[in-house]
Formats: structure tokens, sequence, C-alpha cells
């Protein structure tokens, strides 16, 4: 489980605000292993997650019957396809990323409103084996505009290193 230092009451109502900016300019990310019902329960999900809850709770609520897929498929090494069954890490991992992105965006709508402009890096998550490059920027204070232009679109979050899945990293004010 993530322990984010700054998500409190202060904290929350930003993370929300960061999650509907997102909803307004189509930046929020539908796993390709929801389902239908997943689809449409997600977005209520992940606001109850940031109003009063944590990633945990997420994953958890991702865990429910019909959310997630039980099936994907996927190429083979030599050119085929075939069925397999999806992780059972699938909801956690999905969870931990995205509570995380908008956990950090919330922050930094927080950190400009009271006047500061860079977050540090800071591991949120212990893990057995730590990334090398994961390690290399804990501590480094980041910008908030260079960490907003990570993590707003959903597209260019994917290759952000702040929300790389299974890092276990995050800011703090």
């Amino acid at each position: 489980m993530f322990s984010f230092e700054n998500l409190n009451e202060d904290t929350r109502p930003y993370i929300l605000q960061a999650i509907e900016n997102a909803h307004s300019t189509d930046n929020i990310y539908l796993s390709a292993r929801f389902t239908e019902k997943g689809k449409e329960e997600y977005l209520p999900l992940l606001k109850e997650a940031a109003k009063n809850h944590n990633e945990h709770w997420l994953a958890c609520s991702l865990e429910s019957p019909d959310i997630m897929k039980d099936l994907e498929g996927a190429n083979t090494p030599f050119g085929g396809y075939t069925v397999k069954h999806v992780p059972n890490t699938a909801a956690q991992t999905f969870a931990d990323g995205q509570f995380n992105r908008f956990y950090i965006l919330g922050l930094c709508l927080y950190a400009k409103n009271v006047g500061i402009d860079s977050l540090e890096v800071y591991r949120a998550k212990e893990s057995v084996s730590h990334r090398p490059q994961s390690d290399s920027i804990i501590g480094n204070k980041i910008s908030i505009e260079n960490i907003e232009s990570q993590l707003l679109e959903t597209k260019s979050s994917f290759s952000s290193e702040l929300v790389e899945p299974n890092s276990g990293i995050s800011v703090k004010l």
C-alpha cells in the first residue's frame, strides 16, 4: 500500500478537481481490461477513492464482479494470437498508477494555490527490488510545470517515471 504523505482533507478537494479537469478534457484512462460495467463505474469509484479513501480501496472496488475482464487476448512470440487470464494483480496495478497520477496532479493544484512551485519525489510504496531509474530520482525536486506536462494528458502519462507501474514513487510538498 502507498503512503501518500500529503493525502489529507486539505488536498483531497484538489485531487477531485484534477479528476474533474481530466474528465472535461477526455483524459481519464479506461483500462482495456474493463468490462462495459467497469467503464461505467470507474469514474465514480475513482472520485470516491479520492474523496474518502485511497488506492487500496480503489483496487478492491475494481476487483468487484464484472468490473474487469477475466480473459484477454495476447500476441504470441511467433506472430500468433492466444487468450490468457488477466493477471490477478491487474486491478491493484491499475489503481496504484491512476490514483497516484491524480494524487500528484491534485497536489500540483494545491501547491500552486499555496505558492509552492516544485514537489519532491519520494518512495511512497516499498518494493522488494527497486528499479535503479526510480532510485535515481528520489529526493529530486520537480517543477509543477514539468510534472503537469508529464501527467495531464493520459497519453504522456504512460511514459512518466512518476507513475511507472510498480515503481512505488510519488511526490510530496
